[in-house]
């Protein structure tokens, strides 16, 4: 259990096992999960504006 350590870890359910499940066609399913995690996560993050850093002179 994941919850003591890392509070905010999601457990998704993917086919296959732990070498499986990055094989076809189970990585198919495991791409797709992560494809709508990944942008909910960049929805729900602010964006902040690019700013360079000037390099030293």
């Amino acid at each position: 259990d994941w919850t003591a350590n890392a509070p905010r870890v999601e457990v998704i359910e993917v086919p296959g096992d732990h070498d499986s499940m990055v094989l076809e066609p189970n990585v198919r399913v495991l791409a797709a999960r992560m494809r709508r995690v990944i942008a909910a996560a960049e929805r729900a993050r602010p964006v902040a504006p690019f700013v360079p850093v000037r390099a030293a002179e």
